[in-house]
């Protein structure tokens, strides 16, 4: 199995898809995408969703990508100000929770090849 995905220099849209905004809070067992209106996470993104393209907007967030519950001592750290891509399978099962005390905004975008 490849380890990285080559894709178009210029990605596009993937179908009428629109963005996620989501608010991360502290909610206990963390929040996903699924959580910014969409009915579960196996139709959080458009079916020809390849990757997600997202930034971390205003305060540093924890996620985990397993059953786990995400907390301030279980998951990696995304940093507000950074951008991150990752899998439409990995964005459907990441779970986050703010890193302090604010509320954290991640906004997503998603693409096809």
């Amino acid at each position: 199995m490849a380890n990285s995905f080559i894709t178009n220099l210029y990605p596009k849209p993937s179908g009428s898809s629109n963005d996620h905004r989501l608010t991360v809070d502290a909610t206990v067992g963390g929040v996903q995408f699924s959580d910014s209106g969409k009915d579960d996470n196996t139709n959080a993104f458009d079916s020809g969703t390849k990757y997600i393209a997202m930034d971390v907007q205003n305060a540093d967030v924890f996620v985990t990508f397993d059953t786990s519950a995400p907390t301030t001592s279980n998951g990696h750290k995304l940093f507000a100000g950074r951008s991150y891509t990752f899998s439409t399978d990995a964005a459907v099962k990441a779970k986050f929770i703010q890193a302090g005390g604010t509320s954290a905004i991640i906004h997503a975008s998603q693409f096809t090849n």
